[in-house]
This record gives C-alpha cells, sequence and structure tokens, in this order.
C-alpha cells in the first residue's frame, strides 16, 4: 500500500471512531478542551506507530488503549475527576434534549438523576468504570480486553459486575427514589 493509500484510509479510520473516542475520554476526563487533545495525541501517536510500522493490527483497541493512558495520566497530574465530579453536580454536564420537549421540571430532574448516577458511578472501581465507558463507545469485548490488558473472558464478567453493583448503589442512594418516581409521573401525564 502507498503512502497516499495509507494516508486516506488513516482519514478514514479517524472519521469513523474520532466521535467515540472523544465521548470515551471526556466520560473520563470531564472536559472538552483536554478530552479534544487527548484525542488529537492519540490519533498522532497512532499515526507515528503505523508509519514506524510498530502498529498492531487491532488498531482500534491500541487507539482507545493510547487515549486510556493519555487520560489517566491527565487525571492523575490535574485530578480531573474531582472538577468532574463538581460539574456534574453543578449541573453543567447534561443529557441532550431538544429544547422544545423540555420543561423546567424535566430539567431539574434530568440534573438530579445525572448527579445520582455520577455519584454511583465513583464508587465502581477504576477498571469497572473503565470497562462500562470502552463498552459504551461501541469497543467489542476483545477490543475492550486488549485495551485494559485483561483475559478476554472476562470482560462480560467485568461488566456485569460492574452493572450490578452501579444499580445497587444508585439504588441505595438517599432521594433517588423520589426523583425516579417524579419522573415516572411526569411521563404519565
Amino acid at each position: 500500500m502507498n503512502n497516499s493509500d495509507a494516508s486516506t484510509r488513516f482519514e478514514e479510520f479517524y472519521r469513523h471512531e474520532a466521535q467515540a473516542v472523544y465521548r470515551f475520554v471526556y466520560a473520563r476526563v470531564g472536559n472538552h478542551e483536554d478530552a479534544l487533545e487527548i484525542v488529537q495525541e492519540s490519533f498522532l501517536t497512532l499515526y507515528q506507530l503505523q508509519e514506524r510500522g510498530e502498529a498492531s493490527e487491532h488498531e482500534r483497541a491500541l487507539l482507545f488503549r493510547l487515549a486510556r493512558n493519555r487520560a489517566i495520566d491527565l487525571l492523575r497530574r490535574r485530578r480531573t475527576r474531582d472538577s468532574f465530579g463538581q460539574e456534574t453536580a453543578a449541573g453543567k454536564v447534561l443529557a441532550f434534549r431538544p429544547a422544545e420537549t423540555r420543561t423546567p421540571e424535566d430539567v431539574l430532574l434530568d440534573k438530579e438523576r445525572q448527579h445520582c448516577a455520577a455519584l454511583a458511578l465513583a464508587q465502581l472501581s477504576e477498571r469497572d468504570q473503565e470497562c462500562l465507558a470502552l463498552r459504551r463507545s461501541g469497543l467489542s469485548y476483545r477490543e475492550v480486553a486488549e485495551a485494559l490488558h485483561v483475559s478476554s473472558n472476562s470482560v462480560g464478567q467485568i461488566i456485569n459486575r460492574a452493572l450490578r453493583r452501579f444499580a445497587e448503589s444508585y439504588e441505595a442512594l438517599p432521594g433517588k427514589k423520589g426523583t425516579d418516581e417524579e419522573a415516572g409521573k411526569t411521563r404519565r401525564e
């Protein structure tokens, strides 16, 4: 394959994967600018590894592993995890819905549910959080296993345990039950 073909293939790979990598990284660092920088650095490193012939055949898993490692480095340096929790608690991170379908009550309930979800998620181990985020980003079990350096047979077990722990933590949160009841009442009306 000549350089032009390789560049075209990499550009297509970038267009296909950039948003998924961004979502994964943003979920880890909680900051738009930091996430964009990590995505760019990860793609650049992958490109350089491919140019030198050092990239594995599983480039998608390698890309997510590169992004994960950069996110971990950033979290260690700047303790971004604390600021992400503060942004979530302050309601700066919201799920997108078209504005015309949302009432102020919906916005408030969404903020409360997100706050509860963030608290429950924070109670999971780092590996469980990363495993869920990678899988949610569209990686296969094999790719998740490669990105986290675990056995591909254990990925399903890690995900199931993490989801069970998340559900237990979420249900145990004080005040959460009323929030879900209000949301159900609002939907029925």
